[in-house]
């Protein structure tokens, strides 16, 4: 093993420029699981946004279509396979698996990211024609009440606006009196049957309309834009870019499209009350351990397309949720060291550094490192004979001290009775060369 890496890193000389990218093969080596590397091109969300059904939602930390691809080729999935996807994210794992016929559920924790998988494995073409009328109305809506108040609109149509604090900030005052007015529309019951796509084109227009930077992967303000914002536009070109898509599919793709869905559930508990069927095989890509909150970074959908009651449901969605560090899931977190199993201690390598370093960062690593330990228990119960599976994450740096997600995910796979049959790089995330994307690759022993 430790041959193997030396001759990659005679080869590579730019991966030994700096001491943080020799860190990274070399706990590699250390932990003795096979190791190769791979170019399969670029595995960002990016390659989803130019791919049909893919690009009706952008998440920036999820991963391509075409990484979902090279899986089902490498584990050879086939159409009497089982795939499941325990944090389903954007839902690209199982979009693409209904594209070929694989039966797959996914399972989210966070209700925004659930319906917009859920929606985008609705695959009917008999209602479309309702789009046309759709937009007519809504650009009738928006002409006739231009002079109107924010305060007339939310009368008209006896609604509110969005909960999330500071609410003018997200969206200019004209840009979320139309964007409302398309919601209400939205929800007249003569636009059931294309619900699921006026809802979509929606929920991506929330942000592309906002007062915010897209970067990657979060979202800060732009509070002094000069943009022309128009809200039709936006919502008028998803829903052609929809219907495009629909059109796109053949009749076998949207018959199958009754068999696959993702549920709202937290994959760190008992797995069994969520799935009634073997786990062939997994392709899946679960939060890394860098303070990256999904909750957080969805709130404006949340709250716009009201799935949350009150502010506070946001913070306890990020309280259960692996690697939540928002809010009141800090304030916990900083409180007192979190004692390490002794069952799991020996794996978490950056615990005694870290903890002199920064007791947060320390707590908020290790509750991350135990709750994909709970979760790797109760997959342990599902799994098929022939089960295969690839957790697909990154490593991190927190306060100065390296956490190697992969190695450290790989040996807590094994500590649970898996086999790790091989760790897969794919490629130096983001630009620096001490962040790496890779698969974890397991299988069951007795496979």
């Amino acid at each position: 093993m430790f041959q193997q890496l030396s001759l990659f890193a005679e080869k590579n000389d730019d991966h030994l420029t700096n001491d943080l990218t020799k860190c990274f093969y070399q706990s590699i080596a250390q932990s003795g699981f096979n190791y190769e590397e791979f170019d399969i091109g670029d595995i960002t969300f990016k390659g989803g946004q130019n791919e049909s059904v893919h690009r009706w939602y952008r998440l920036t930390p999820s991963y391509s279509p075409n990484l979902v691809r090279f899986f089902i080729n490498r584990f050879k999935i086939t159409k009497n396979d089982f795939v499941l996807d325990p944090f389903s994210g954007r839902g690209t794992t199982i979009i693409e698996c209904q594209k070929h016929g694989i039966k797959s559920l996914g399972i989210e924790i966070n209700p925004l990211l659930q319906q917009v998988g859920s929606k985008s494995l609705l695959w009917d073409i008999n209602h479309i024609n309702l789009v046309n009328n759709y937009l007519e109305e809504i650009l009738n809506l928006i002409t006739k009440y231009q002079e109107y108040s924010l305060e007339d609109i939310i009368k008209t149509f006896n609604t509110r606006i969005p909960i999330i604090h500071n609410v003018f900030r997200w969206w200019k005052i004209d840009v979320l009196k139309n964007l409302i007015i398309c919601r209400e529309v939205m929800n007249q019951e003569k636009y059931d049957a294309i619900h699921e796509y006026t809802w979509l084109s929606i929920n991506k227009a929330c942000l592309d309309c906002a007062n915010i930077h897209r970067n990657h992967p979060t979202i800060t303000f732009d509070d002094h834009h000069q943009r022309e914002i128009d809200v039709y536009a936006e919502i008028s070109n998803n829903l052609k870019n929809i219907i495009d898509d629909l059109l796109s599919l053949n009749q076998q793709q949207i018959s199958f499209s009754q068999f696959n869905s993702i549920i709202v559930g937290n994959s760190t508990n008992i797995l069994e009350q969520k799935i009634d069927h073997p786990i062939d095989f997994i392709i899946t890509s679960p939060p890394y351990p860098n303070r990256y909150s999904y909750v957080h970074q969805t709130r404006p959908q949340l709250h716009f397309l009201e799935l949350l009651e009150d502010v506070s449901q946001a913070t306890e969605i990020d309280l259960q949720a692996i690697g939540g560090t928002w809010g009141r899931a800090t304030s916990v977190l900083q409180k007192n060291l979190i004692i390490v199993p002794d069952e799991i201690k020996p794996y978490l390598s950056y615990y005694h550094e870290l903890k002199n370093q920064n007791i947060l960062m320390c707590n908020y690593a290790t509750k991350y490192f135990i709750d994909m330990w709970k979760h790797i228990k109760c997959l342990k119960q599902m799994i098929s004979n022939h089960f295969q599976g690839v957790y697909v994450v990154g490593n991190s740096r927190l306060s100065n001290v390296e956490i190697f997600t992969e190695v450290i995910l790989g040996h807590l796979f094994q500590h649970e009775g898996f086999e790790v049959e091989k760790i897969i790089s794919f490629r130096k995330r983001g630009g620096k060369k001490r962040l790496y994307e890779t698969g974890v690759c397991i299988k069951n022993i007795r496979n």
